[in-house]
């Protein structure tokens, strides 16, 4: 998956380029938002983890869930985010600069789902 946004967009980095695999939620967020880094996901969870989302504000980290559905494959989940990476791009330029969680379904379609 993170191969085929590279081929969008090349500033695509997987978790754990950056952080060891098991950095607490918290502290990568934060530190997600202070590198002004848009975080894509497939935790839908998240946004319902209250430390979570005080990091994801506290940071006004921008995060996308992708929202699998049973029977989705690795290539399925690509496509999903691929089809909304131009919206994702329009959504962080243009959106208040506040932290917020919005998810992807399956066709690429975003709606907000934190706060």
């Amino acid at each position: 998956m993170v191969e085929a946004l590279r081929e969008l967009h090349p500033t695509v980095f997987a978790h754990d380029d950056l952080f060891p695999q098991d950095t607490d939620d918290e502290a990568w967020l934060a530190e997600a938002g202070r590198r002004g880094m848009v975080v894509l996901t497939k935790d839908a969870r998240i946004r319902y983890r209250s430390g979570e989302q005080e990091a994801i504000l506290a940071a006004r980290v921008r995060c996308f869930c992708l929202n699998p559905t049973k029977g989705m494959t690795g290539p399925d989940l690509a496509h999903a985010l691929v089809t909304a990476l131009p919206a994702i791009l329009r959504l962080v330029e243009t959106a208040d600069p506040g932290g917020f969680v919005m998810g992807v379904n399956r066709h690429g379609e975003i709606r907000p789902l934190f706060p």
